[in-house]
């Protein structure tokens, strides 16, 4: 009987602690006003290197941010700086359309994130592309433009599932849908900060994992400045480094 109360009591006490975790678009709120309201203009790459150290494919990237203004915004342009070329485009559903060539020397990517969802404007070599996904990979580099945009911050549809250790750090895991799978994010209690993310099957297999290497501060404000992009099944990753980081005068 004794056992049977004491069960009874642990099932009890996990109920009332799942029951007091904070919905997920309390905590995706809480990280979106940590955002730095100034707007902010970051240079730097992405670099995919094979095991060995060398540089497979590197990306320069440019990047204004506009977190503070309403709507939310921001504008991504990317080139391949070593060929010179994206072929082909991996931003394209099938049966997209663009009067630009297979040959991309740059992409651009600008979001509104609207109260009804994000708003995407993407363009290749500066012509307008319809049908784009915004899950779909950077130049095959494993991190996509909603990973390089943090638009997940923004979803409406996002559940919070546990609290957990990060870093030495308790935080929130938050599990949003992604086709068939699932991304699990990391926010800090305390300070609203992303500090991981992984991409996993359904069936918990991990795809991709995101390590925040370096936060940039602003203001007592946050911004994940350095990430390390890792998908163990192919063997591979991306790094995404920032040289610079300015405020852009109003």
């Amino acid at each position: 009987m004794k056992q049977i109360i004491l069960i009874s009591l642990f099932i009890f006490a996990a109920t009332l602690r799942a029951e007091e975790l904070p919905p997920a678009q309390q905590i995706l709120e809480f990280a979106r006003a940590q955002l730095p309201k100034q707007p902010i203009r970051m240079n730097g790459s992405l670099k995919e290197r094979a095991p060995n150290g060398f540089v497979k494919k590197e990306l320069s990237i440019e990047m204004d941010l506009n977190w503070g203004a309403d709507p939310a915004n921001a504008t991504y342009r990317i080139r391949d700086e070593k060929s010179g070329l994206f072929h082909p485009s991996e931003a394209r559903e099938a049966g997209a359309i663009a009067t630009a060539t297979n040959e991309v020397a740059w992409q651009t990517l600008e979001i509104q994130w609207q109260p009804a969802g994000p708003d995407f404007q993407y363009s290749e070599n500066g012509t307008d592309v319809t049908n784009f996904n915004p899950d779909a990979e950077i130049a095959g580099l494993g991190v996509t433009w909603a990973d390089l945009s943090f638009s997940f911050l923004w979803t409406s549809e996002a559940e919070t599932l546990k609290t957990d250790d990060k870093l030495g750090q308790e935080c929130f895991v938050i599990s949003i849908p992604r086709g068939e799978n699932r991304l699990l994010l990391w926010i800090e209690q305390e300070t609203g900060r992303m500090l991981g993310a992984r991409e996993e099957t359904s069936s918990g297999k991990m795809l991709k994992e995101i390590k925040v290497v370096s936060v940039k501060e602003f203001d007592d404000l946050w911004m994940v400045k350095d990430l390390d992009i890792i998908c163990p099944a192919e063997n591979r990753r991306t790094a995404l480094r920032i040289d610079t980081v300015e405020k852009i005068a109003q």
